[in-house]
């Protein structure tokens, strides 16, 4: 038979559906449209397994694929760990007519939905006019696929030169890609232009909200963000809850934080929203809240490709806390088979395990798993497990070295809010109370301390010395936050001082950039730093005066 050659002939496409009638079907469809390179997942497994080895231009996906994991849930796993090239098309295939209200409602929409019983010609309609937007949008797609967001902004500028339907969604890239380069002000311009032409547009004013939020205006940013919510348009958009909650956060005000999350889990009652839910209530002290948002978590991803090893972490680590000992170690023996092939569950869930067998009142079992506990942690860091392993040795009556663990912690992290709250439950729980202010902010202040020393050398023009002395400490907490954007700074302060691109120091900054935007994804004060050293590397490379658009 004759190959068809049509518009569509080059796309390699995946159908995911857990029928084998519907496979077949979608398939003779797509081969009607000229569609021949067509691969076939059952599973959610399947599908994951063959995402990651190949990339594919169209994937047509049914939403009720079994009873762990639904469409929805894959698409947005895909999408949140960026498994999907960005000129990938994913239309959700679904015979429930009100998919319309979750798609609206859900973190990330999909390109399209097919309403069953589809035909080829439903196919072909949506992906006419998703092909055309994807051609357009190509130069924009591609540079932000290789992270060159000033490429990206150039390829934006043109596709809004011509005339053309797709304009909105150009602009919406730019003022995305100017929050994430840190230029706040120029952000908030794009998007109070596109509110002067169609007042109450909510992703121009989450936008708005956005960049008041990066630029640290959290009153601006809430209010903002708080009209959306209470618009029609925008009153199930979980992201302006987001914003909202961040902001509050910022400004240390956490239970009010957990009620704006509370009425987004309500909206969204998805995994993700009753997550961030159970672990701002668990550092807030309210473990009524935090054990009934993680059981739903528990609930909704058993058994599912977006389920976490966290997650059975953080439950088993509340249930110990409310002193639900036996309920506490039954899970953990369960997630022991689930995710015995992750080293950092097997190290959490041996810390979290002494906490509740000394609460049963098994004080030997305790003392033997804890020496066990011991072995397979290397270092004290800001995150779960160090605190985990800190609250045993405390439990065990082990005081020395529960607080020693409680200090690197501190240390390790002095600025995260996060991790002081947590310590501070700690040392509740488990009757230090008094030791708060020794192990948070005498440790704080340590580094602190150190940081000031350096910046202090730099200004009395030593800057070789300054180098050295935050570069000892960069060496001794390789990732503390706080540490390592005052030693990107100072070394792009000792490049302008030198006004030479020394060819070390640039790749260290690079280094530190690197590792914040793993320790801190998506952080305001991380793309603030990114700014500043593009500026002084433009500045080195162009030495010629010229004015700083702010």
């Amino acid at each position: 038979m004759a190959t068809i050659i049509t518009p569509y002939t080059h796309l390699t496409a995946l159908i995911i559906d857990d029928m084998a009638t519907q496979q077949t079907t979608l398939r003779g469809q797509l081969a009607m449209l000229g569609v021949s390179k067509v691969e076939q997942a059952t599973t959610p497994d399947d599908a994951m397994r063959q995402i990651k080895a190949k990339r594919y231009n169209l994937i047509l996906c049914d939403y009720n694929l079994n009873n762990k994991t639904d469409g929805q849930q894959l698409f947005e796993f895909a999408r949140d760990n960026k498994l999907l090239a960005p000129d990938c098309l994913f239309f959700m295939v679904t015979a429930e007519g009100a998919y319309a209200s979750v798609a609206s409602a859900t973190e990330h929409a999909p390109d399209a939905y097919l309403l069953k019983p589809i035909t080829a010609s439903d196919i072909e309609e949506r992906l006419k006019t998703m092909l055309d937007k994807r051609q357009v949008l190509l130069p924009i797609n591609q540079k932000l696929e290789r992270d060159d967001l000033a490429g990206a902004l150039a390829e934006c500028d043109k596709v809004l030169a011509k005339p053309n339907r797709w304009a909105m969604q150009a602009i919406q890239t730019k003022g995305q890609c100017l929050l994430q380069l840190g230029r706040h002000e120029d952000a908030k311009a794009v998007y109070r232009a596109v509110l002067e032409q169609r007042p109450n547009l909510v992703w121009a004013e989450l936008g708005l909200a956005r960049a008041h939020k990066a630029a640290g205006q959290f009153e601006e940013a809430k209010m903002l963000a708080q009209g959306i919510i209470q618009s029609r348009d925008g009153e199930k958009n979980v992201a302006a809850y987001d914003v909202v909650a961040e902001a509050l956060e910022a400004q240390g005000d956490t239970w009010a934080a957990q009620a704006v999350l509370r009425d987004a889990a309500s909206v969204v009652p998805s995994a993700r929203r009753h997550r961030l839910l159970g672990e701002v209530a668990y550092r807030n002290g309210d473990l009524d809240t935090a054990k009934e948002s993680q059981l739903k978590v528990a609930k909704a991803t058993k058994g599912s490709v977006v389920a976490q090893a966290q997650d059975t972490l953080s439950l088993a680590q509340t249930l110990v806390d409310r002193h639900e000992a036996q309920d506490a170690i039954a899970l953990l023996a369960e997630g022991a088979g689930a995710w015995r092939n992750n080293p950092q569950f097997e190290s959490a869930s041996l810390a979290v395990k002494v906490q509740a067998q000394v609460r049963a009142g098994d004080a030997e079992g305790a003392a033997r798993t804890l020496e066990k506990a011991r072995n397979v942690l290397r270092k004290g860091k800001a995150d779960f497990n160090t605190i985990a392993l800190a609250k045993a040795e405390l439990l065990c009556g082990h005081e020395e070295a529960g607080l020693k663990l409680l200090e690197a912690a501190v240390s390790a992290d002095h600025e995260n809010p996060r991790v002081k709250q947590m310590i501070g439950n700690a040392l509740k729980e488990t009757g230090h109370e008094d030791k708060i202010h020794q192990v948070i902010e005498s440790a704080a202040a340590g580094l602190e301390n150190r940081v000031k020393d350096a910046r202090k050398l730099l200004r009395d023009s030593q800057v070789d010395e300054a180098i050295a002395a935050i570069e000892a400490a960069v060496k001794d907490y390789p990732e503390n936050t706080g540490v390592l954007l005052q030693a990107a700074q100072i070394n792009c302060m000792s490049l302008r001082l030198k006004k030479e691109l020394n060819a070390a120091t640039v790749e260290r900054v690079r280094i530190y950039l690197q590792r914040l935007e793993k320790l801190m994804p998506a952080n305001d004060r991380v793309t603030q730093m990114r700014r500043y050293f593009r500026e002084t590397m433009g500045a080195l490379q162009d030495p010629a005066p010229t004015a700083v658009n702010h």
